[in-house]
């Protein structure tokens, strides 16, 4: 099939299957790991920059933070300056997972990268941003989140 959209979502699915084999064990479901990847790199984002930066809805995102405080893993803090806004930062919890789990996402792309070349690889990864830029400014241009 010569769908991008297709063959993306069907590589994103086999990593995710890939990845939950592993975090699964941590009771760490998928969407968490998205937001704790998120978190660990920049934490104390709003709630709505977490959103976009997982590329989520406002609402997904919130249900899936409410998970995650039950969890154990996320606290939400008002903003000092803004009180309207508040900030996720993460619990000791959370922070102990980092070393345990970044290892699995190196695993994983060692894996799907076998046999594929440097060159191929940077080609892909330039493709595949430019074409995530180009969705994200249409639905900027056109209202749309």
């Amino acid at each position: 099939m010569k769908s991008y959209g297709y063959q993306v979502r069907a590589t994103h699915r086999a990593f995710d299957r890939q990845l939950q084999r592993h975090i699964g064990k941590h009771k760490i479901t998928n969407g968490f790991w998205y937001v704790l990847r998120a978190l660990w790199r920049r934490e104390n984002m709003s709630q709505r920059e977490l959103a976009d930066e997982i590329n989520l809805t406002e609402s997904s995102t919130v249900i899936l933070l409410d998970n995650m405080q039950r969890a154990g893993l996320i606290r939400r803090k008002r903003d000092v300056e803004d009180r309207r806004r508040i900030r996720i930062q993460l619990t000791p919890k959370a922070r102990r997972l980092e070393d345990k789990l970044l290892p699995y996402a190196a695993e994983i792309n060692a894996i799907a990268t076998e046999g594929v070349s440097k060159r191929d690889l940077a080609a892909f990864l330039r493709a595949t941003i430019r074409m995530r830029e180009n969705l994200m400014a249409h639905l900027a241009a056109t209202g749309k989140r």
